[in-house]
């Protein structure tokens, strides 16, 4: 009985002791490192170099060539997650043929856009320089080929969402494109 009694109190002061403690404290948000943005100020567009990459922890202490690998997934990241907000909705197409065979069309073209980032890792992961450019410029014209798949279709919002998407796509690719040219040089 003494010894439920003696594990009862250890348990309750161990309860108390944790109520009893402050609260941790929230980890100080930390900007951009500098090597992250002078990365970034190298490519073409560095303020959405900086905002797509620093999502990523380990951008905080990675080189040009860990930066360079950050960069197709954040651009396969942003492409799957906003066509997803697109596409999720796919069943609204109002009976409109050539908005469906459009958005149809698209979630192909997104499909193989990933699928060509994909390769793309591979070919960042062994530093295969004319490979990233074949595979990054791929999935751009597959982009490309979603918008253009649209043209003449009702669809104004959707449309609309689609063109903003391949638009912020294509510009991810060009920093991509850029971090792979600077991770050459070294």
């Amino acid at each position: 009985m003494a010894s439920i009694f003696s594990l009862f109190l250890v348990l309750s002061l161990s309860f108390s002791a944790c109520i009893a403690a402050p609260a941790p404290t929230p980890a100080k948000a930390v900007g951009p490192s500098k090597s992250l943005l002078a990365a970034c100020k190298q490519t073409p567009l560095p303020d959405l170099c900086v905002k797509y990459l620093s999502v990523f922890p380990e951008s905080q202490a990675t080189d040009i060539h860990g930066l360079t690998g950050l960069s197709v997934r954040a651009a396969a990241k942003y492409l799957k997650e906003a066509a997803d907000k697109v596409f999720e909705d796919q069943n609204d197409k109002s009976a409109n043929s050539n908005l469906e065979q459009c958005l149809d069309d698209c979630s192909e073209t997104i499909e193989d856009a990933i699928e060509q980032l994909d390769d793309t890792t591979t070919a960042v992961d062994v530093r295969a320089f004319d490979d990233i450019k074949a595979w990054v410029s791929a999935a751009i014209a597959d982009a490309s080929t979603c918008e253009e798949s649209c043209k003449g279709s009702n669809g104004k919002q959707k449309l609309k969402s689609l063109a903003e998407i391949t638009d912020t796509f294509k510009k991810l690719c060009k920093v991509t494109l850029a971090l792979a040219k600077l991770d050459a040089k070294q």
